[in-house]
């Protein structure tokens, strides 16, 4: 069955322009957000009262959830949402409405299952409207689709993605597996496409804080599995990271974290690049003075995730370190912070393994 969905675009004083990225099939239009959006979900419950097929009791929590994937790959703006809100409805209200209605503003649907429709002013989007067709059918699932039952946060995914300023590739004549193509189907989260579109209407860009080569990164991490095997004796345990991948995500990860990423974002996007899926921007700049890394915990949470993916999603095999998951992200992390503090790589190896010795946290060099 086909289930197109379609964006409308109103324009305040402006003649849009659009075009095709010159890294990507995506297709924008030319106004951003210059703010957040801050989303009014006014879609309230299941009226059976039953919960849907992913366990949501409300049709706003599965529209929430599509707003937090597109903010793991957003830099400039985050969608922010307003749950239960008894706003009134209606395009030029400064309100961004998301909504069930029988019509698109008093216009028919002609059987699409949703529509999209935003404001601008001067080079800015002001406002974004989402209506979903009530007269469908409507759950919430992963997965393909079920028969005549339309998937609401896929929907959402889509949607949303227009009100940040994407429009569908296949309406350009680009061929490219994406959620921003006319048509729902089987694919339940964003593609690569989709993210490169968000990317390149909202990235920062690399960052304020450069890391190191990752030749010399890699060089301290095999001097430091020389030190746990020859000075600490350390045993060996599996690990189905290999060496050069370890320092290189390890290092990814950092990167994104010191340039204004949360965990949840920098793991995001680290795995979308193992994935293939290009490499984003960051979130923010760093904070001036000393570059500050993340809670320990929450880097060993992505050394364990990359573990798991290594080994659950690209099947690689188990080889040998004998240095352990803990001391791994401890060291790595204590490397790239003098790196980034302006030591030499000499120097800032030395102050590490002068803190394995014993030694104390070492100063930094700038």
């Amino acid at each position: 069955m086909r289930r197109t969905l379609i964006v409308v675009v109103l324009a305040v004083g402006l003649v849009l322009t659009a075009g095709l990225a010159p890294s990507g099939a995506y297709w924008y239009y030319g106004p951003r957000w210059s703010s957040n959006p801050v989303m009014s979900l006014q879609l309230g419950s299941p009226s059976s009262g039953a919960a849907l097929i992913d366990g949501s009791t409300t049709w706003g929590a599965p529209v929430e959830a599509a707003m937090a994937i597109w903010n793991d790959y957003l830099d400039r703006v985050d969608f922010r949402v307003i749950r239960d809100s008894t706003a009134s409805t209606g395009l030029g209200n400064g309100v961004n409405n998301v909504f069930w209605s029988s019509t698109i503003y008093g216009r028919s649907f002609s059987g699409y299952v949703a529509y999209s429709l935003w404001n601008t002013s001067g080079n800015s989007v002001i406002e974004g409207d989402i209506i979903f067709n009530n007269q469908l059918s409507w759950n919430s699932y992963r997965g393909n689709l079920r028969g005549s039952t339309n998937e609401i946060r896929r929907v959402a995914l889509h949607e949303l993605g227009h009100v940040l300023g994407l429009d569908h590739p296949n309406d350009h004549g680009q061929t490219v597996i994406a959620q921003m193509n006319s048509n729902e189907t089987n694919l339940d989260t964003l593609a690569s496409d989709d993210i490169s579109g968000g990317q390149y209407l909202y990235s920062l860009g690399n960052g304020t804080v450069s890391f190191p080569a990752r030749d010399q990164s890699l060089d301290f991490r095999n001097q430091l599995e020389t030190k746990y095997r020859d000075q600490l004796r350390r045993g060996s345990a599996a690990t189905f990271v290999d060496r050069e991948g370890d320092i290189v995500w390890t290092s990814e990860y950092y990167r994104y974290r010191v340039n204004g990423c949360s965990h949840s974002q920098a793991q995001t996007r680290v795995f979308a690049e193992i994935d293939n899926a290009g490499t984003y921007g960051v979130c923010g700049s760093a904070s001036s003075g000393s570059v500050a890394f993340p809670p320990r915990n929450e880097s060993l949470q992505f050394r364990n995730a990359l573990e798991a993916k290594y080994r659950d999603e690209l099947g690689r095999g188990a080889s040998q370190s004998v240095v352990d998951l803990e001391g791994d992200v401890v060291w790595i992390q204590e490397y790239l912070r003098y790196r980034v503090n302006a030591c030499s790589h000499a120097v800032a190896i030395d102050k590490v393994f002068a803190q394995i010795d014993g030694r104390g946290v070492q100063a930094t060099c700038g």
